[in-house]
């Protein structure tokens, strides 16, 4: 049964090999050249995208130290300078306390001299109020022998006079 098979479909499987040899025969003349430099192609793309990829990786790495160096470079900077500014600041403050000081003393001395010298001006016209109302109470005591009821009017009415004088004059 084998055999018959064999004998009567030899003839056919040799023809259907034959056409499948041919036929894949074309196919690597047309096809297989064209599917292998595809193939070459997108594995070249891909190589050469892969190279890309590790070449922007690592460039993106270095950015990232670069930026990171930066930042600290950055803020050490900010540091000092707010550390700087606290100092200026303290400065100011130290020469605008010990200005406020030294205005305040200033003041203070010129409201001493000046109390003094009004003190002094006080005292100079009560001893000129004093010398007046004395030689007109002498005067008067000298003119008219009085006594004791009557001089202590006359003192009265001068320091009155006296005290008139010094509202008029004011």
């Amino acid at each position: 049964m084998m055999a018959e098979f064999f004998d009567s479909n030899l003839a056919n499987f040799i023809w259907s090999f034959a056409a499948f040899v041919v036929f894949v025969l074309i196919l690597y003349r047309v096809a297989a050249k064209n599917v292998l430099a595809a193939v070459d192609a997108r594995e070249s793309r891909i190589a050469q995208q892969m190279k890309e990829s590790e070449d922007a990786y690592a460039k993106a790495k270095q950015l990232k130290e670069d930026l990171d160096r930066l930042m600290k470079g950055a803020e050490a900077k900010i540091a000092e300078m707010i550390s700087e500014g606290r100092r200026d600041a303290d400065a100011l403050k130290v020469k605008a306390v010990e200005a406020g000081r030294i205005e305040i003393d200033n003041t203070r001395n010129r409201a001493l001299l000046e109390i003094e010298a009004a003190r002094h001006t006080a005292i100079v016209q009560l001893k000129i109020a004093i010398a007046d109302i004395s030689i007109q109470v002498a005067e008067q005591v000298v003119r008219e022998k009085l006594d004791a009821a009557r001089h202590e009017s006359l003192v009265g009415r001068a320091v009155e006079a006296y005290e008139s004088r010094q509202k008029v004059g004011n």
